[in-house]
């Protein structure tokens, strides 16, 4: 048996696929299987996969039901007692899964390693994302968040592809978010679970390359995003989460949704946001960031001119920050 499964759900990404997949075989530790999810897909994507031939690599076809329930199907294939997931357009450095599972041996206090990562087209050269949040290498516990910054941070520690789970873990809670075919922030409700419930080792080196041209959901169309199931079906993150965090969990959500609520009120979408406020009172305690978020909904009009002003401030070298 595999001591690792890499999971790849599939659905209409045959452009992409073989270059994720040349990075799974491409890996200096070799004892993993890869199970293809083909999540309905109308084009050659399931036909490239086979074509591999490497009996570590198998497909398995399902209606399409979103990338959550795909996961989750790869995840009942498979059979190794750690798995880890990697989208069909994005890749890994050839080092990925050995330096993952030498600290998983080196750690076994650690239900989740996770390494950084770089994201858009300056994968090669750019900043990983844990050197934009400031985070460093080692054992972490969400207990060590104490300020807004913190709690601001938690929400984009994990990311599916350069994260490595034990099995039952991920079981534990319940695999990614399926319900009503979610397509977006799936991955992010299983991994704030994670993250309250679970010691995870982060791995400084970036060791994947999240590709964000193939995305429906890629940054410019924030407009037509819906609300996260972590907003809108909180509950079995509420009931998971241990006791002693529960209140550091009831900000961390207020902290993430006010910042997805002053998004909504820039693009104009005031109701949303105001749902928001109303579902996550705890926003109130962020003081001044709260209160801007009150007046984009007092006087959605005053938007552009914070912007504006926001511009002129950049330009002419003044660190005071103005949120849009």
């Amino acid at each position: 048996m595999a001591q690792i499964s890499v999971i790849i759900p599939l659905y209409n990404k045959s452009r992409y696929l073989a270059r994720s997949l040349n990075s799974v075989f491409a890996q200096t530790y070799e004892d993993f299987e890869v199970v293809v999810v083909d999540d309905g897909s109308t084009d050659d994507g399931p036909e490239v996969a086979r074509r591999y031939g490497d009996p570590r690599l198998r497909v398995v076809r399902q209606d399409n039901q979103g990338p959550g329930a795909a996961r989750n199907r790869g995840l009942r294939e498979s059979t190794a007692p750690w798995v880890t997931f990697l989208d069909a357009d994005d890749e890994w450095r050839p080092a990925y899964l050995e330096h993952t599972m030498r600290v998983r041996h080196e750690h076994p206090s650690c239900g989740v390693v996770a390494a950084a990562c770089i994201f858009g087209l300056g994968g090669e050269t750019g900043r990983s994302h844990f050197e934009q949040l400031g985070v460093t290498e080692g054992p972490w516990l969400v207990d060590s968040c104490r300020s807004a910054a913190d709690l601001a941070r938690v929400m984009y520690i994990l990311h599916s592809m350069t994260t490595v789970g034990r099995r039952d873990v991920i079981q534990e809670y319940g695999g990614f978010y399926e319900k009503n075919r979610c397509t977006y922030g799936e991955d992010r409700y299983l991994w704030l679970q994670v993250l309250f419930g679970q010691e995870v080792y982060l791995l400084a080196e970036p060791l994947g390359w999240y590709h964000q041209e193939a995305s429906a959901l890629a940054p410019g169309s924030k407009r037509n995003r819906p609300l996260e199931p972590v907003f809108t079906d909180p509950e079995p993150i509420r009931r998971h989460c241990p006791a002693p965090r529960c209140a550091l969990l009831e900000r961390c959500l207020a902290c993430y949704a006010l910042a997805t609520a002053h998004d909504l009120a820039v693009l104009g979408d005031v109701t949303r946001a105001a749902w928001l406020a109303r579902t996550f009172p705890l926003m109130r305690t962020f003081g001044w960031e709260y209160s801007k978020l009150r007046i984009k909904l007092a006087a959605p009009s005053l938007v552009p001119c914070l912007r504006r002003l926001k511009g002129r401030l950049g330009r002419t070298g003044n660190t005071r920050q103005v949120d849009p």
